[in-house]
């Protein structure tokens, strides 16, 4: 308990320390891990599969012998967001082909919009946070030049909190910038894998329909 209790105390003088600009920075680093956090719960355990690719041959295999029971089970027995996805475009194949085609276009761009949601806003506090760490740079500095102008420079201990604010609003700045870029990098990579999987199974299931659509008139 003592210990967290000097944990936060610890905390709390730093946040002291940095000035008014601290109150921005931790705005910027609350708002982009919220809509970080955010974006992973939308993809839920898609966010570190790496088995996507071979889940779709799978699925293909099975429509290319004509299993779409078997097919079905296997996106149900999955429960990821992509097999969600594709499990809905399965269900319609009852649809011809070009209103299955409709459905999947209009289907495919408001999944993309949905994984997109936010993560522009991530984007924008890693920005901002180091520039809000720049801007506490230059207020301490400031503040430290007043000192030296009203008490000259022989005291140090007069310059100290001018000089605290500055290094302790940039590391701030920065300790947010980094993680939500990184991090970022990661959801990006994620989510534009899992667009082109969705495409890809959405194509397989197309082209069942289409190769059952024509068995069934005899093409």
């Amino acid at each position: 308990m003592n210990k967290l209790y000097v944990f936060l105390e610890a905390i709390l003088s730093t946040y002291r320390a940095g000035g008014a600009v601290m109150l921005p920075i931790l705005i910027s680093g609350v708002i982009g891990f919220y809509f970080l956090y955010a974006s992973w719960m939308r993809l839920g355990r898609d966010f570190f599969k790496n088995n996507l690719p071979g889940f779709i041959q799978k699925m293909e295999a099975l429509l290319a012998d004509g299993k779409r029971r078997e097919a079905r089970n296997l996106l149900r027995q999955n429960k990821s967001f992509v097999a969600k996805e594709l499990l809905l475009a399965l269900e319609k194949t009852n649809l011809s082909v070009q209103e299955l085609y409709g459905y999947m276009t209009v289907r495919l761009l408001d999944t993309h919009r949905y994984l997109d949601k936010g993560t522009h806003v991530i984007a924008v506090m890693a920005i901002i946070a180091p520039l809000l760490g720049l801007l506490g740079t230059v207020t301490g500095m400031v503040a430290t030049f007043d000192v030296i102008t009203l008490y000259g420079n022989q005291n140090p201990v007069l310059m100290a909190d001018g000089i605290s604010e500055a290094l302790i609003t940039t590391q701030s700045g920065l300790l947010i910038a980094f993680p939500l870029t990184l991090l970022k990098q990661r959801l990006d990579d994620r989510i534009e894998m899992i667009k082109q999987q969705i495409e890809l199974g959405a194509t397989v299931i197309l082209n069942y329909q289409l190769r059952t659509r024509g068995e069934n008139h005899g093409i």
